[in-house]
Order: structure tokens, then sequence, then C-alpha cells
């Protein structure tokens, strides 16, 4: 039986609950208990942490709240459990190496570990963030044009004619195929047709990937987006397009994101939560690959403190799980500031040197089409060549901390910089001089601290 199809069996029959009584007394007060139980505490003066311990602590603390949680399917309000044997063989039996691409596009997304040379997989890509259609293929162009991305996880089109779009709507359908048409063109004009493609993001229903899969848009190799819902949670809509997907040879990505601050409690909590979500998220949806992107509950940017630390410690955790992860790298400023390059320096030295992908950078945190395919160049050369040093995480949390005096102080009021045709001439599709100029200075400053050579 498919994963997804066995979820919406033990979910019909399974214990009934109050999505409240859930949230309260089996996540947030379990977690609690998780977190004195098994000593796993964030340090706020070690956003990186580096004790060998941890890894094996956040592993067993996570499959003991998956175990005791498991998912709860909102469409019933029922709880769908899986045994402990059940949870272990999903991760076993998952691939920790994947070829993604076709062809000269074809690149290897796998299991890091900390400090590893390994080269990180890397995504560029506004990855959902909606994009007016007048230019969402020249900024989708100036992401695939940078050779040292791998794949491209691009905007979400929120629009269709003179209608925004609508769940469960012939526009959400639509959407979606207005995306994946723009990016096909983007790989084509780029020469890149065999990049790995993330997307039906303009649908947060099962409608956009079933819609772009039927029109041959979304194929066999391509990936689609199967969040956890806040927390521990999922839904039929999310189910059908696992199943779907599952039978027609598409990738499932899911996404891991907890609120830092909400019922996953603290830093130290979120990433219990997240270990928890991965093995769920691989026993119910036989996800190829998982994004880790904590959720800052004020500050929403995966750059701040707390986000950081959960990123790697779960991607130090990401040996045991054997599972190809994912970091999210989402600065709070804007493209055509100072800052957001050194968000994206931070958030990505710490992911690398953890033993994580990087996926991104998404400016503004998602909230405006204020990115370029610079800033996802900017995020690339500095995940390489922390992999090329073998960057430990000691090392890393050194350099996140003087980073962090760069922009720590205006996360609560970041400056959402500038769209992108302020940023980009539009034909053809190349950064203008005052912004390439910003980029070469921070990378001057980022050699001074020693990140970059």
């Amino acid at each position: 039986m498919l994963p997804p199809l066995l979820v919406e069996a033990r979910a019909r029959e399974g214990e009934y609950i109050d999505p409240k009584e859930f949230d309260l007394r089996m996540v947030s007060r379990r977690i609690a208990e998780l977190e004195r139980e098994f000593d796993i505490a964030f340090d706020p003066e070690c956003p990186v942490p580096g004790d060998p311990t941890l890894p094996k602590s956040l592993f067993e603390a996570g499959l003991r709240l998956a175990l005791e949680t498991g998912l709860l399917v909102l469409d019933e309000n029922r709880v769908a459990r899986f045994s402990e044997e059940e949870l272990k063989s999903a991760l076993k039996r998952a691939r920790r190496e994947l070829m993604l691409g076709e062809g000269v596009d074809a690149r290897v997304l796998k299991v890091r570990s900390p400090g590893s040379q390994d080269r990180p997989f890397v995504f560029g890509g506004l990855a959902g963030t909606p994009v007016p259609l007048g230019y969402f293929y020249e900024s989708a162009l100036s992401y695939v044009s940078e050779p040292l991305i791998d794949a491209i996880d691009h905007g979400s089109v929120s629009q269709v004619g003179q209608l925004r779009i609508k769940n469960y709507a012939p526009s959400e359908a639509l959407a979606a195929i207005e995306e994946l048409r723009a990016l096909r063109k983007a790989l084509e004009d780029a020469g890149r047709p065999g990049m790995h493609i993330l997307a039906a993001e303009s649908s947060v229903t099962s409608v956009g990937s079933l819609a772009a899969m039927s029109a041959g848009l979304l194929k066999e190799g391509d990936a689609q987006l199967l969040p956890i819902l806040n927390e521990l949670k999922t839904n039929y809509d999310q189910l059908t397009k696992a199943a779907i997907g599952l039978m027609r040879g598409v990738h499932g990505a899911s996404l891991i994101d907890p609120i830092v601050g909400g019922f996953a409690r603290g830093a130290a909590g979120s990433a219990i939560c997240s270990v928890a979500e991965i093995m769920l998220a691989q026993a119910a949806y036989g996800a190829s690959y998982h994004l880790v992107h904590p959720v800052h509950i004020r500050l929403q940017a995966t750059s701040t403190r707390e986000c950081i630390w959960v990123e790697s410690a779960v991607g130090q955790a990401g040996e045991l799980l054997g599972v190809p992860l994912v970091g999210d790298i989402w600065p709070a400023h804007g493209a055509g500031t100072r800052e957001v390059f050194y968000e994206i320096a931070a958030n990505t030295l710490a992911a690398v040197a953890s033993g994580l992908n990087v996926l991104g950078p998404t400016p503004t945190a998602g909230s405006k089409p204020h990115g370029t395919g610079l800033e996802a160049r900017f995020m690339a050369e500095v995940a390489l060549e922390a992999a090329r040093r073998g960057v430990p995480p000691s090392e890393a949390c050194e350099a996140v901390l003087e980073l962090l005096k760069l922009y720590e102080d205006k996360l609560r009021e970041p400056d959402p910089g500038r769209p992108f045709p302020e940023l980009y001439d539009m034909a053809p599709v190349r950064p203008r001089p005052e912004w390439e100029k910003m980029y070469e200075e921070a990378k001057r400053e980022l050699s001074e601290l020693g990140i970059l050579p």
C-alpha cells in the first residue's frame, strides 16, 4: 500500500482529538518534557552548536515524539500513528544519494555530515514568494543562468489575468501551469533544460501539482512541495499530492517548518519537532528529500540566532536520519541592501558546516519579490568555499557571531530592499552595475573575515 493511503486508512480509525488539545498536550507539553529528559538546550552564545552528544540526543528525542504523537490528519481530526519499526524502516529505505536533473544538467543531492568537504547541493530561487507574472520568467532566468546553481525552486503566481487565485478554483490550476511554463522557458533559454525543478509553488492545495502533472509540465524526476503542517499535522491535500507523485515518479520535498516560539516551543523544542517531522514525512509521504525551515514566530527569517541553531542542530543529526536534508536560507532584508549579504553568509555558513545542503536565498522572508540571482550566486560561493575548507561547526560559530553583529539589531525593522526590475536589466537579464558593485563589496568584507578567499 502506498504510504499516503496507509495514513488515510489509519486516520479513519485513529484516536479522535481536538486540534487544540493536540497542540497543547501532545505536542507542546511533551516537547518540554523531552527537552529536559534528553538535556537539549539552546545556547544563544553559540548559534552553531558543537556538542558531539547533541545529534544522538536529538534523534532519540525526535523518534520518541514521532512515536507518541503520530500525525494529526486534519480532515478527520484523528491521529495516524507508526510503530518504531515502521519509522526506522522508512528511513532505512530512503535513498542517501539522489541524481536530480537530466543529462549534462544532472547533479547529486546526498546526505552530508558536519565539517564535510562534500559539495553541497544548491537550489536557487524565491521558493514560493509571489512574483508578478509580468517578470516571473526574467526573475527565474536570473537564477538558472548562474552556473553554481544546481536546481530551481522559484516563486509563485498569485494572479491569472485579472483574477487573484482561489483555492480549488480554475485560477489555482492555471496559476501552477503558468508557473511551470515560465520555468520551462527560462531553463530552455539558459541552455539548462535538464535542470531539476521543485515547483507548483503557486498552489497550497493539491490542485496545482495535479494540474501541472496532467499538463505534462511537472514531470518524472521533478519535485513538488509536501509540507508537514504546524505542528505534526497533515491533510488529505498533502497526502493526495504525495500519492500521485509517487505513482508518477515526481519527488516529494517535505517542508519541515516548525514555528520557533509557537507550540514547538523555543529553539531546542523546534529542533526536536523538526526531527520528528522528518521521520513522519518519510513514513507518510515517501519523501525524497527534506527542507529544514524553522520560522521565527515574530521575525520570520531563518537568519535569526534561534533559527540558525535549529537548522544547525537538525543538520548535525542528518547522518543518523540518513536522508538528504536542505537548509532554507530566508533572510529578513531584501535585495538591494548590504545586510541581506550578511544574513545569507551567516545562515549558509552555519548550514553547510552542520551538514546541510542549501536552498534560496529568499529575501524579505518570502513576503516580497525582492530577490535576484545575484544573491543566489553569493550563497553558492559561501556554501562551496565552506565545503572546500571543510569548516566544522565550532569554526562556523565564531564567524556567525561576527556576522550577527552586522545585522541582528536590524531584524525587527528590516529594509525590504528593491524589486527585481530595479536591480536587473530585463533584456538581456543581468544585474545592474550598482547592485553588482554592492555584491563585490560584500565579497571583499567576507574575505576580510576569512569566510571567502
